[in-house]
């Protein structure tokens, strides 16, 4: 009997993945647990194994296809045996990043849906195929889901159907019906359309590059982002001095235990999360009913590879030394660039560092990665002079930039974890 090739669902959030490409060709003989094809989630590219011993055929699967996850993509089949007949739960829905026509979108200057399609009906909502995350998230914006094209099989609605249905529609979040002394234009958040109908410039067109797989997936989620959390940013300078002496001193040590470099990112996790342990907020969640402080600190670093973003994470921080993170950080990098790593491994952060200095970016933003509620931003280390007891040295000095989600955070308790940091760097004999 033939055996079914899906969509794997590799971690609890997702609902669909975008097909990279088949490791093998149809008629190919495959074994079982041997790579078989590349799936994108929203974290990273991940190979995925043969279900089973024989022959690939029916496979239905092409690259940047936008899949539901359990869809079927192909079959493993005996010697002599023929795939079965395709049927619609295995044909590949549109791209995540596509307009969701036909529904024309709102005029500009309007701030809100129809009242229709805010009122939300209870019996007409059981009737509509859709995923519990797309449920809350329509329940959160007050959106009636049989007004949202659904992409998955026989028309269900994945969380990914209402984020395009927002960012077509300018929708305005109703205020809670509990709190009535709250006006509903302090709790309302407003999505930018997809399309402005801006002309584009009068120039000859060198290459059009479609929006499709990880770069699609990509500007969705930090559309998102950007467009529901109100960013506040405020940054530091840092005198790095005593960090690169202790940077000096203790790089020859591990790397002769371990054989890796220490680089000034494994340090800024080791500091970071015994910080984070005084400042909790900036290590917490907000789900739109609650702030969920976390007790552990699940770092993620954000990395490059080729012409995408993944965030490995380093997970119990807090727990670890400097020569576990190095050993931890050199570890997750190799699985990344061999398309190896775990859905643990690159989900549950709660807490982010993006660090461009090695790009001679000398300071910047950066957009939260939800549902987080920060992200540190750190600048290339660059020799300036200062004055130091009324005489100029000149010290090497980082530029951090803290973004934090206002909901959560003002900026006093921002300010306080970046003094702290600060203090820490500049001595950080105090951190061992």
């Amino acid at each position: 009997m033939a055996t079914e090739i899906i969509v794997p669902k590799v971690d609890m959030v997702m609902e669909t993945g975008t097909f990279v490409e088949w490791l093998k060709k149809e008629g190919e003989t495959v074994q079982k647990g041997e790579p078989l094809f590349v799936i994108m989630t929203d974290k990273s590219a991940i190979e995925c194994e043969a279900p089973a011993t024989g022959i690939l055929g029916g496979i239905t699967a092409k690259p940047d296809d936008v899949l539901p996850v359990t869809s079927i993509i192909g079959y493993v089949l005996k010697e002599g045996e023929a795939a079965p007949a395709k049927n619609s739960q295995s044909a590949p829905s549109a791209p995540s990043g596509a307009s969701p026509s036909p529904e024309p979108p709102q005029a500009a200057g309007q701030s809100r849906l129809p009242e229709s399609s805010v009122v939300q009906s209870d019996q007409a909502e059981k009737l509509v195929r859709a995923t519990p995350l797309a449920r809350k998230l329509a329940k959160e914006m007050g959106i009636k889901l049989e007004n949202v094209p659904g992409k998955g099989p026989r028309g269900r609605i994945y969380q990914s159907d209402i984020e395009a249905y927002l960012q077509n529609n300018k929708v305005t979040a109703p205020a809670s019906q509990s709190d009535s002394t709250t006006p509903a234009s302090s709790v309302s958040v407003a999505l930018p359309a997809a399309n402005l109908n801006i002309p584009l410039p009068n120039a000859r067109v060198k290459e059009r590059i479609s929006l499709k797989g990880a770069r699609a997936i990509i500007a969705q989620r930090l559309s998102y982002s950007s467009s529901t959390i109100p960013h506040i940013h405020e940054t530091i300078s840092i005198d790095m001095t005593e960090t690169k002496r202790l940077h000096e001193r203790v790089a020859p040590v591990i790397k002769e235990q371990t054989g890796l470099k220490v680089s000034m990112t494994a340090i800024l996790v080791y500091a970071i999360a015994r910080l984070l342990k005084r400042h909790p907020y900036l290590n917490s969640s907000f789900t739109g009913e609650e702030i969920v402080l976390w007790d552990d600190v699940h770092i993620g670093v954000a990395t490059n590879l080729d012409d995408y973003l993944i965030v490995p994470v380093v997970r119990e921080a807090q727990n670890k030394d400097l020569r576990e993170i190095v050993d931890t950080m050199a570890s997750l990098l190799e699985k990344a660039r061999s398309k190896r790593l775990e859905p643990s491994e690159m989900t549950g952060s709660t807490f982010t560092i993006s660090n461009l200095g090695m790009f001679g970016i000398e300071d910047f933003t950066a957009i939260i990665n939800p549902p987080e509620s920060a992200i540190l931003a750190v600048g290339k280390i660059i020799d300036t002079p200062v004055f130091i007891n009324g005489n100029v040295e000149v010290r090497p000095i980082m530029k951090v930039t803290l973004a934090a989600d206002h909901r959560v955070n003002d900026g006093v308790r921002v300010a306080r974890f970046l003094s702290d940091l600060k203090g820490s760097l500049e001595n950080p004999y105090l951190l061992m």
